[in-house]
């Protein structure tokens, strides 16, 4: 997306400019297990939580992110560049709004999550008040940005075969709900 080929240090500036808010979203992101991915990595800032490798179509992004020392590979949500059931935890954070093809990308986190692994998928809800913020404002990245709900985030992962066993939240700026964590288990389908 050449938005964040662009825009990739003004879209990192904004964590050290809203560093509160920046360390209440990281509290509430469950910690990763080994071997673990994050798809849409960005510049790198939440895979301080530990995370393994991180897949983002953004070079400029990808440079920053090595720049922290995370482990980067170019690749798109919908073709991650990886063998089935091989991570023990995926991540989406900040990166479902703005996926074309949101469950498509949502299949590949089933594919190359292991049986056993979880799934953590991080978003600003439309029905909160900073999902209302954020749709209002006239920034390169929120006109870009498909804002779900909280009921329809639930919907799509049930949909592509993951049962939500956590939900965490938070209050940003407006709301209780401004931040939400669903953590989802892989819906073993294979005999």
């Amino acid at each position: 997306m050449s938005i964040f080929e662009s825009n990739a240090e003004r879209y990192d500036r904004w964590y050290e400019k809203n560093r509160e808010l920046y360390e209440k979203e990281l509290s509430v992101i469950p910690k990763p297990e080994s071997p673990s991915l994050e798809i849409g990595v960005g510049t790198g800032r939440f895979a301080v939580i530990g995370i393994d490798v991180g897949v983002d179509i953004s070079l400029a992004m990808l440079r920053i992110a090595k720049g922290r020392g995370v482990e980067c590979i170019w690749a798109d949500a919908g073709h991650l560049p990886f063998r089935d059931h091989v991570f023990k935890s995926v991540y989406l954070i900040f990166t479902l709004c703005f996926l074309n093809e949101p469950v498509k990308a949502l299949s590949e986190v089933k594919r190359v999550l292991r049986d056993d692994g979880f799934f953590v998928a991080c978003v600003i809800p439309r029905n909160s008040g900073l999902g209302e913020e954020y749709a209002g404002k006239d920034s390169p990245f929120y006109r870009v940005a498909r804002f779900y709900t909280e009921n329809e985030v639930a919907e799509m992962l049930r949909n592509t075969g993951f049962d939500i066993t956590d939900v965490r939240k938070t209050r940003l700026k407006h709301s209780e709900n401004d931040f939400v964590c669903f953590t989802a288990k892989h819906r073993n389908n294979r005999v």
